[in-house]
Order: structure tokens, then sequence, then C-alpha cells
């Protein structure tokens, strides 16, 4: 691996091996002298890596794999300080690993040399900070836009799939994308069909008819749900039970999530 490395220009070349806590890196002088060393993930630890180069930080070049966001700090501070810094791919190393050793398998110290050799051989491209160029809010409202709408998602397949299987299957027929919000507000008064059976049902008609908004044929829609719940085969838990509890708390949580979802949309404190 020693004669595989080399530096042809000037520069000192630092590969970092990206961790949560401690940061690998190897790093290569223009003499050619190669040091290994484990920094903290600390201030600390970042002027420690650069007092070990011993040169300029404009004549040094970092190299990492980006590795979930624990990249992004060091990342910052170092072309701070006028350090130029490289992003490796992770399809890269992974094929540069196979190719140097004959094999996948990876380790830390293993890493940065990959790194370093992708480095060296030109393999890598200027690492982009959203910060730095003024993007960061938009990325950060984007990735919080997923994360809430793929735990709405997943919200709902658990209200699908576990909860209305338990204690109201067949009201599943109503939960779709369209009306979900209205509905789990329906289902907070009435979760299952005992909530449903012990009125009467013109007096269940009368609790229902605010509770599911506008609606054509409003009035057929809550007699044929009536009959439903009659006919239900839904577990007899008690309404007031524990179980029906938890329920009651996964639809809240799908309509909180709905409303936060909505107010990224619309919030003009976001756009």
């Amino acid at each position: 691996m020693a004669d595989i490395i080399h530096n042809s220009t000037t520069e000192t070349l630092i590969a970092l091996d990206i961790a949560k806590k401690h940061h690998d890196a190897l790093i290569q002088l223009a003499s050619g002298k190669t040091i290994s060393v484990r920094i903290t993930n600390t201030l600390e630890g970042y002027q420690r890596l650069l007092s070990l180069a011993m040169v300029e930080p404009s004549s040094i070049t970092v190299g990492f794999e980006p590795t979930s966001d624990y990249h992004r700090n060091i990342a910052y501070w170092l072309s701070q300080q006028g350090v130029n810094c490289h992003l490796v791919s992770s399809l890269s190393c992974a094929r540069a690993r196979e190719m140097l050793y004959n094999t996948w398998d990876k380790n830390d110290r293993k890493d940065s040399k990959v790194i370093l050799y992708l480095l060296a051989s030109g393999l890598s491209k200027p690492f982009y900070d959203p910060l730095i160029a003024s993007t960061m809010d938009i990325q950060e409202i984007s990735n919080t836009y997923h994360q809430i709408t793929l735990a709405r998602t997943r919200c709902l397949n658990s209200l699908v799939n576990h909860y209305l299987t338990l204690y109201f299957p067949e009201a599943e027929q109503f939960l779709h994308a369209s009306r979900a919000e209205w509905f789990c507000q329906f289902l907070l008064k009435f979760p299952t069909p005992l909530a449903i059976t012990r009125y009467k049902q013109k007096t269940f008609v009368k609790r229902a008819w605010d509770v599911i908004g506008r609606k054509q044929y409003k009035q057929q829609f809550l007699e044929h749900l009536y009959d439903i719940a009659k006919q239900s085969i839904a577990l007899p838990v008690p309404v007031t039970s524990n179980s029906v509890e938890t329920f009651k708390l996964q639809l809240r949580r799908y309509i909180e999530l709905s409303q936060q979802r909505v107010d990224l949309e619309k919030s003009p404190k976001y756009f």
C-alpha cells in the first residue's frame, strides 16, 4: 500500500475516516512521510490535526467519506481555516478497497488508507458546504419535511395494520389519504364499534354530526357507519381501556404530523 499512495504535488494530504466520537486520520506530508493519528471530535482534536500537518492550512487538502452528518462540523471548521476539503464517495471507497485488498472487509485504519489513495489519485470532489453556500435553511426545511412525511406514513401504516385491525377493522375502508385527517378526528371520539353502538342510531348521528364536518349525504353515511359497527368483528375492548387510549394516542400523533406538514407548506416564515 505504501508504494501505491503517492503525492506528486507539494500539498499535504489528510485522509479522515469519520466517526461520531473520533476520527482516524492518515496524514501524508509533501515529503512522502505518513502520520497516523486518532483525533477526538472536538475543537481540541481539530487543532491537533492541523498542528500535526506542520504546514499552512492553504497547503492542505483533506479528504473524507461522508458519514451521516458527522463530517459536517470538522469540514466546516477546516474550511474556515483555509483547508481544501474534498469528499470521497462511498462507492469509490468500496471499489478501491476491493481492488487494493482483494476483500470487502473494512476497518478504520484500512479505510483511511483507501481514502488517502483516492485523494492522491484525484478521485475526489470538492466538498459543498450548505452553510457556507447559504443553502442550509432550504436544505433543513426539505429534510424536516421528508422526516415528517416519513413519520406520518409510518404512523398511518400502524393505524391500518395494527390498531384498526384489532379495534375497528371495518373502518379501514374510510381511512384513505384524502380523508384520513377528518376520519382520525372521528375515531378519536368513536374509536371502537362499542363507542358507536352504545347509543341509539339517532343519538349517534346527532353526536357525530359535527365531528365529520361538511360532507354530502352525511345522514346516510352515519347511518351506514352505525350499521357497520353493529356487525363488526372488532375485539370487544372497553372504550375506557388503556388499549384504546394507545390507539387514540396514535390518532392524535397522526393528526399532529399532518398539521406540521401543512405548516411547512404554507407558513411564510419557512419560505
